[in-house]
């Protein structure tokens, strides 16, 4: 009966304590649902704020458009925009602030959104402070909010496209100016291009009168050649040969033939060594070159008398602006030579307001029966070495008649 007792007892505290259990079991799921659906609430609260702050903060206006174009939602950056507070834009239709004329516009991009359920993009004007129009893209997709039981509303980016309008006119403006640059630039080319098609042609031109020149200072030598030395030599094998054909007819042979001969050989010696100098090359220096125009107008070749006149000392630092200015001296005496029939060649070195100044004057027949040997082939070298110093040549007939050839050269101080 004991046993009993005790077994009773066992099994009731057995199965107490399983009741017991089960209580502090559905007790702790219960409190897990209750945290877990805390926890649920207050992350999706949190989740909300987050996409509200970005909403609302977001740099880029935003508008939530209902199917009639009324503003369901406003962030801070539109209602910037519209310079209109957010509350007072609350349940207003959109085409309050389209520009005037755009309603269409706007309301056409709404019907092709819904339409299509796709994203749409269009351009028009909206109303900013003061009447300004403001250029804008209006970028909406259509979407449906379980918040308010399915409702359709248009997710609406608003794009300020003056920055773009300015950078596109800026743009404009850059490309016309490059390409007004370009066109400078081309007409630039085209001029140094006909200048350099010009240097070429008169260069050539050079070249052909470089050739004449060759020609005719040969045809010169071979001339005075004839009409000088051979002349002589003629002369002298002449007259030997008459005092020879004396002493072979035991004849007397007169000192004055003999001295005939010295004579004409002496002659033939002083052309050959005129002709020698005028072909050799001359090398002038700034310090030698009135000593070498001393020289130039000395010589015996000349059929008109010449002379120089250096009134005062001239300091020219510039070999090569010498020995051009000796060349051009020397071309000049040999044009006034052959053809000014003058009396007189006058060849003078000094200063004037336009610097250093050679002048070749002779009292001949004047610069107007000139005209064909002054601009030609003597005329172009000599222009050509004066512009080569950075001188200019110039050519003219002075009051007393005759001609005048002058080349001005900058002194450098």
């Amino acid at each position: 009966m004991k046993k009993k007792k005790t077994a009773r007892r066992k099994a009731w505290k057995s199965a107490h304590k399983t009741v017991r259990l089960d209580r502090n079991r559905n007790y702790v799921k219960t409190n897990w649902a209750h945290a877990t659906t805390l926890h649920s609430k207050t992350g999706f609260a949190a989740a909300m704020q987050r996409y509200i702050d970005l909403y609302d903060f977001a740099p880029i206006p935003y508008v939530t458009l209902d199917r009639a174009g009324r503003i369901e939602e406003v962030n801070l950056a539109a209602a910037s925009l519209l310079a209109t507070s957010r509350r007072a834009l609350l349940g207003k239709s959109f085409t309050l602030f389209v520009a005037r004329g755009e309603s269409d516009v706007f309301l056409r991009h709404l019907r092709l959104c819904g339409s299509h359920q796709r994203r749409m993009k269009s351009e028009l004007h909206l109303k900013g402070k003061s009447g300004e129009a403001i250029p804008a893209q209006l970028s909406s997709t259509p979407t449906t909010s379980s918040a308010k039981n399915g409702a359709f509303f248009y997710q609406t980016a608003i794009i300020d496209l003056r920055e773009r309008m300015h950078a596109e006119v800026a743009l404009r403006e850059a490309h016309a100016m490059l390409e007004e640059r370009v066109k400078e630039r081309t007409a630039e080319l085209n001029a140094a291009n006909q200048e350099l098609e010009k240097e070429i042609t008169r260069r050539k031109g050079l070249e052909g009168e470089i050739l004449e020149v060759s020609d005719r200072e040969q045809q010169r030598l071979g001339q005075e050649l004839h009409d000088g030395i051979c002349q002589h030599l003629t002369a002298v094998a002449f007259m030997a040969r008459s005092v020879a054909l004396r002493l072979k007819n035991h004849r007397v042979v007169e000192v004055h033939d003999l001295e005939k001969i010295a004579q004409l050989v002496n002659d033939a010696a002083a052309d050959t060594r005129n002709l020698s100098r005028a072909l050799h090359r001359v090398d002038v220096d700034s310090a030698g070159l009135a000593a070498a125009l001393q020289d130039l107008v000395d010589r015996e070749i000349w059929r008109t008398p010449c002379r120089l006149e250096i009134k005062e000392p001239v300091h020219l630092d510039d070999d090569a602006a010498a020995l051009h200015l000796y060349r051009i001296a020397r071309e000049a005496v040999i044009n006034a030579n052959k053809h000014a029939q003058a009396r007189e060649i006058v060849v003078a070195l000094g200063h004037s307001r336009k610097g250093i100044v050679l002048s070749v004057t002779d009292d001949g027949v004047g610069f107007q029966n000139e005209l064909n040997n002054a601009h030609g082939l003597g005329f172009h070298i000599m222009n050509y070495r004066a512009r080569s110093i950075g001188g200019r040549l110039e050519v003219g007939s002075p009051k007393k008649g005759g001609t005048r050839v002058c080349c001005y050269v900058p002194e450098v101080k």
